[in-house]
């Protein structure tokens, strides 16, 4: 299975869009529809950021894993909030 993990280190709201967590990449290989298991909730990646681009996945010996972000579902953000700087371990959902 394959699972990528990610550091958070700021938060945005993006109106219309979700909450954009900016971040790194800290290995793996981070694909849009991977899920993470936060505190018990389940959380999907809807959305990959970097250089103003929108991508379907990065690896981490991409360029991009430094200045990177990830768009998530609003109603992540206290989860987010409470793990900044904590690796995150995304996988693909069953």
């Amino acid at each position: 299975m394959n699972q990528a993990i990610f550091v958070p280190q700021s938060l945005f709201k993006i109106a219309g869009k979700g909450l954009l967590v900016a971040g790194f990449l800290k290995s793996g290989v981070l694909k849009v529809g991977m899920v993470a298991e936060i505190k018990k909730q389940k959380v999907n990646l809807i959305g990959i950021e970097a250089f103003n681009k929108n991508l379907e996945e990065v690896r981490e010996t991409d360029l991009a894993v430094k200045s990177m972000a990830i768009i998530v579902p609003e109603s992540a953000e206290k989860i987010f909030a409470d793990s900044m700087n904590q690796e995150i371990i995304f996988r693909e959902p069953k």
